[in-house]
């Protein structure tokens, strides 16, 4: 697993939490509709702070999440607490490619939202082919990035420079992650994929590049527009285990988020970090099904 702040101790994970996105319910009644298993177990590769976790809680008998992160988990704990859930949900401090303790051949569906780019991906696809049903579901997803949808290009080209570049955060992903970000998923994650899963459908939603989206678009369940603030989009930014990283290894220099957001600020025309700017995510999702 490559390295990443979000296993260390002081991460902060409340933040995390508190200014992370979560994700549409048309997604999930996609994946519940794609899904032709029974309902009985649910696990979610990477769960975090149990986001997609508590999304598909009501459908499952039993759910299990899977994160390395014990920072990370001890916010889903206590949240399975308050809602009263602890019957159904628990959580297994691991990597995800690491399931074991898992009988094989029992779970229905596995979920994996913007994490497996954490994993070995070739083991993570045996370990899930063993846990599986036949023709049990795999569905994992990315929003990759926000786009300021009305400052395009300049502000995507800001974005790059920043959260991707290898000058500034970007030197904190490896080129497999980030052929799995930037090119929605990738051939190597393709080709993987397809040695142990059939049905693949893969649905893509890039606004900046609006015909190649079209055809899709009315399929797609997981196009995410919203209105943002540059405030709000600091405290996204410092959400990031790349964030954390710089911020650790660069501890006398300026706040980078600081940097980027103003940059930002400058070509979106902004007085203040208050305005709202509309903002569109590039997306995908994988769904598919345990070979035969």
């Amino acid at each position: 697993m490559p390295k990443t702040s979000y296993l260390n101790k002081t991460f902060k994970s409340t933040h995390y939490n508190n200014v992370r996105p979560s994700y549409p319910q048309s997604l999930v009644n996609e994946v519940l509709k794609f899904h032709k298993c029974p309902r009985k177990c649910l696990v979610d590769i990477g769960c975090g702070t149990g986001k997609a976790t508590f999304l598909f809680e009501p459908y499952f008998e039993e759910v299990i999440g899977i994160d390395p992160s014990s920072a990370m988990l001890s916010i889903a704990e206590k949240e399975t607490t308050e809602r009263k859930l602890g019957h159904k949900i628990r959580f297994i401090n691991t990597l995800g490619e690491e399931l074991s303790s898992i009988e094989p051949g029992t779970v229905d569906m596995v979920i994996s939202a913007e994490a497996i780019h954490w994993c070995n991906l070739e083991r993570l696809f045996q370990q899930l082919f063993f846990i599986l049903r036949p023709n049990g579901t795999f569905a994992f997803w990315f929003y990759v990035q926000p786009e300021f949808v009305d400052f395009a290009p300049e502000a995507l080209n800001v974005y790059y420079k920043y959260a991707w570049g290898k000058d500034y955060m970007g030197q904190y992903l490896d080129d497999k992650q980030k052929e799995i970000l930037l090119n929605n998923g990738g051939e190597k994650l393709r080709s993987l994929l397809s040695e142990r899963f059939k049905n693949i459908e893969v649905e893509i939603y890039n606004p900046s590049d609006k015909d190649a989206s079209a055809a899709s678009v009315e399929k797609n369940q997981f196009i995410w527009k919203e209105t943002i603030t540059l405030a709000q989009f600091k405290q996204f930014v410092k959400s990031w285990s790349i964030y954390s990283s710089w911020m650790r290894d660069h501890p006398s220099e300026p706040d980078i988020a600081d940097i980027f957001v103003n940059k930002l600020k400058e070509v979106c025309h902004c007085e203040n970090l208050d305005k709202p700017l509309n903002v569109e995510w590039s997306t995908f999702y994988f769904l598919c099904r345990k070979k035969d």
